[in-house]
């Protein structure tokens, strides 16, 4: 892949979010910061910043207070700033909970907020970090919200959306290396227990993940009421690589400072997702703006079967915590 990324096409002019009430997770940095910042700009009625760091989430909605561009054209916006730590399941139900109380309409869920880990480690529910963040408390609290997107969805007579951060990393997986054994346990504690996955690749496979799973997802739920779609904007210059070790941020750093798009334009990927892309994009990755082809892996036979075990793991990790809808079962 060369230096040089495809210029993205402007979002269409007229685009109103009034009324509404949208959600951006990991909203104190990067791509989820200028996300706000522009659906602010484009007149959402209630915007709520879920951040692991209050006092960072405070800073940036004071920051958008004083933009005068938001105090122009959207003077009444409603900011909220709510902790999520997606960590911890706890962390993700309190969130839900708490939004449930405050409002009564849900139009857009952008699900941003992940990470990169730079060593193996387990978090409090046993699971493999990268695992719990980038995948499984985002599955979690798309379950705990989807009912209010849908009933918001039947009062305004149009789907309502969720958009996941995904990345077009995942053609980078360890399992196309590295197949799973048949004896074992499956595919969560497959990377929960797995010692010698490299960095990158556990990053690329968390994002795997969640690929798969929207999937088998698209093939049971329609988009009636719901679109969910994911995309990835490709290299952005943030500071994601700062979790990394000094042999990796360095370089890492560089080819983000030299290729690497703007948070601002990397946004326009992000509404596009949100906002502008149609039905025909459900359960979908989109690269830059278009949705493409998935890998031959994920194609193939063995990654067929993957993502059924996949889908059946997370079904019975959610069950204990989420009430699930019945169309969200086991597959035989």
């Amino acid at each position: 892949m060369g230096l040089c990324q495809p210029s993205i096409p402007p979002l269409p002019s007229g685009i109103n979010l009034t009324g509404q009430t949208i959600i951006v997770t990991g909203a104190s940095s990067g791509i989820g910061l200028t996300a706000a910042r522009r659906i602010l700009k484009l007149r959402a009625s209630n915007v709520v910043l879920a951040v692991r760091d209050l006092a960072k989430g405070e800073a940036v909605k004071a920051s958008f207070l004083a933009d005068s561009e938001i105090q122009s054209t959207n003077p009444k916006a409603n900011i909220q700033v709510m902790q999520l730590n997606m960590e911890t399941y706890a962390s993700v139900k309190t969130f839900a909970s708490d939004l449930k109380k405050r409002f009564g309409e849900l139009h857009v869920l952008l699900l941003n907020a992940g990470g990169m880990s730079h060593q193996r480690e387990l978090v409090s529910s046993g699971h493999e970090k990268a695992v719990q963040v980038n995948y499984l408390s985002n599955v979690m609290l798309m379950m705990e919200l989807l009912p209010l997107l849908e009933i918001t969805a039947h009062k305004t007579g149009k789907p309502t959306r969720v958009t996941w951060t995904g990345s077009r990393s995942y053609r980078e997986t360890s399992l196309a290396r590295f197949p799973l054994s048949g004896n074992s346990k499956g595919v969560l504690k497959h990377f929960d227990q797995a010692v010698n996955i490299p960095l990158f690749n556990r990053y690329a496979d968390s994002k795997l993940l969640g690929l798969l799973f929207l999937r088998e997802l698209a093939k049971r739920y329609g988009c009636d009421k719901v679109i969910i779609n994911s995309f990835c904007p490709n290299t952005v210059n943030t500071s994601m690589a700062s979790s990394m070790p000094l042999y990796l941020r360095i370089p890492a750093a560089a080819i983000m400072k030299v290729k690497g798009r703007s948070p601002e334009e990397a946004t326009s990927i992000v509404l596009n997702a949100a906002f502008v892309a149609g039905a025909e994009t459900h359960g979908r990755l989109l690269e830059d703006c278009t949705a493409v082809e998935v890998s031959d892996f994920v194609q193939s036979d063995e990654g067929g079967k993957i993502q059924r075990q996949l889908w059946n793991e997370t079904v019975a990790e959610m069950t204990e915590k989420v009430g699930l809808p019945v169309w969200m079962k086991w597959i035989d």
